[in-house]
């Protein structure tokens, strides 16, 4: 009967996850596909010089060049945008993305058609993948709070190759009055050591985005 009970419970909560994981896609799928400017589409909703401003911080993690995977990669405006700035600085990148909506994974395949079969339709909660990656980039919201800690060390542990590094993001809203998190500090509450952060914040002094990174010891 114990044994009964303890399946019926975990069938329960596998129920209620995926109706979280269907709601968030469903939200995702109205904010980003109700326009066809490609910036509405990635999650942004203001100029492409504060876009810059607001993700290109994110290559402050990049030390090298190799492969990385965005989790969460919408329609591959920003796996663009970051493999054209690292090659600025003199960095390759290779992009991999994944998204749980298939109609922004295809308009990633089409804005980056040489990469096509490197973007895949998955959740990142439950991704399984046959190699790992030298950067690893994600945002906190595609799981439930409760959840952060388990996903966090499993994309340390299964998705970032060795010496890699695994990069956490939060991006503010000012329409919606949402600040970002402190990453930093909430990765090292979590038992994590973060070898480096930054912030790319504004004259006023209000904060668009939040980026920090954990480095995979070999």
């Amino acid at each position: 009967m114990q044994s009964n009970d303890y399946q019926s419970e975990q069938a329960s909560n596998s129920s209620q996850l995926q109706t979280w994981f269907d709601a968030q896609q469903d939200e995702i799928e109205v904010a980003y596909l109700s326009s066809k400017n490609s910036y509405q589409q990635s999650g942004w909703g203001s100029t492409p010089e504060r876009w810059q401003f607001a993700r290109k911080l994110i290559l402050k993690a990049v030390n090298k060049s190799g492969t990385f995977l965005d989790l969460g990669c919408a329609n591959g405006l920003l796996l663009e945008c970051l493999m054209q700035w690292a090659g600025e600085q003199g960095f390759y990148l290779t992009p991999y993305g994944v998204d749980i909506s298939l109609q922004l994974v295809e308009l990633a395949r089409k804005r980056l058609p040489a990469f096509a079969t490197n973007l895949v339709v998955a959740n990142a909660f439950t991704l399984q993948t046959p190699m790992q990656y030298d950067f690893v980039h994600t945002l906190l919201e595609y799981v439930p709070e409760n959840l952060h800690l388990e996903y966090l060390r499993r994309l340390l542990e299964q998705l970032v190759a060795p010496a890699g590094r695994l990069i956490v993001s939060s991006y503010s809203s000012r329409s919606r009055g949402i600040i970002p998190l402190d990453i930093e500090t909430y990765l090292r509450q979590l038992g994590f050591t973060v070898e480096g952060s930054v912030i790319a914040q504004e004259v006023d002094g209000w904060i668009l985005t939040r980026v920090a990174w954990i480095e995979k010891v070999l």
